[in-house]
């Protein structure tokens, strides 16, 4: 725990400073202490903040813990970017073993609540949130995790849409931070032709899907099976990710959710590059 600890904070304390975030003289906690206990639920408790709090004041990693209350509310205050932040320095990280600038993107489904419990939830309401899971064959609702990874596992970049939120569509949406020349490999929902051409002209990405059986395009064949062996690591990641999680994710409104997932997709991020 004290290196998992260590590492996070340091990378932390890294972003905030680099964002020139200052705290207010009268906090007792960093925002990098904050972060890092956040952090830190999701890699060792399943996403229990009390847990990690408890944990990290009676070793003495963080002397100065405030109550679970006030940690809480420094916690809403932290805004999406600076999360953001933090994955973007570790993706720096990433991308010393990814020479090749090869990435795979998939979606995840991320319930809330299953179908049983649908008019219970408060958290997410309306028909754009029911999505269907094709491997547990079941309907739930709740968000897809949009995650682009590179073939050694490694997040970059994230984004949450609703469940019943097409991959293209969303994926479309995504702002894409990648390298020049870069390669991102997709199963065959990701299949675009106008969209994958202005990609290439625009940022200058090739977007390389599995191809249907009835496309105009190549990819079939010896493509095909390079293209799915890439891709499977996204698959693992994911893996990875609900792993860390509990079975049902303990939130009260719909940013304390979204933050929660946020801390898993680091969680595994930090677990690529040290431990």
């Amino acid at each position: 725990m004290e290196t998992k600890a260590i590492v996070t904070y340091v990378v932390c304390d890294d972003t905030i400073k680099n964002l020139r975030i200052v705290d207010d003289v009268q906090s007792i906690m960093s925002t990098a202490e904050v972060m890092t206990t956040a952090i830190m639920s999701a890699i060792q408790y399943s996403g229990n903040i009390e847990k990690a709090r408890q944990a990290l004041k009676s070793e003495r990693y963080i002397p100065n813990m405030l109550s679970k209350s006030q940690l809480c509310r420094r916690l809403k205050k932290i805004a999406k970017p600076v999360w953001e932040a933090v994955l973007k320095r570790l993706s720096i990280e990433f991308a010393k073993h990814n020479v090749a600038n090869e990435f795979a993107v998939d979606s995840c489904p991320i319930p809330v609540c299953k179908w049983v419990r649908m008019s219970r939830s408060k958290i997410y309401q309306g028909k754009e949130y029911i999505g269907y899971c094709a491997a547990k064959n079941e309907y739930y609702l709740g968000v897809k995790l949009h995650m682009i990874c590179d073939v050694n596992g490694g997040p970059v970049q994230f984004s949450l849409f609703p469940a019943s939120e097409h991959d293209i569509k969303a994926f479309r949406k995504i702002n894409l931070n990648l390298p020049a020349n870069s390669s991102i490999y997709a199963d065959k929902a990701y299949n675009d032709y106008e969209y994958e051409d202005r990609l290439i002209q625009e940022k200058r990405v090739h977007l390389m899907p599995i191809r249907k059986k009835n496309s105009k395009r190549r990819g079939g064949g010896f493509l095909a099976t390079i293209r799915k062996k890439k891709r499977k690591i996204i698959e693992t990641a994911f893996s990875c990710i609900e792993k860390l999680m509990p079975r049902s994710i303990h939130a009260v409104t719909r940013a304390g959710f979204e933050l929660k997932i946020m801390l898993f997709v680091l969680a595994y991020a930090f677990s690529k590059v040290t431990f």
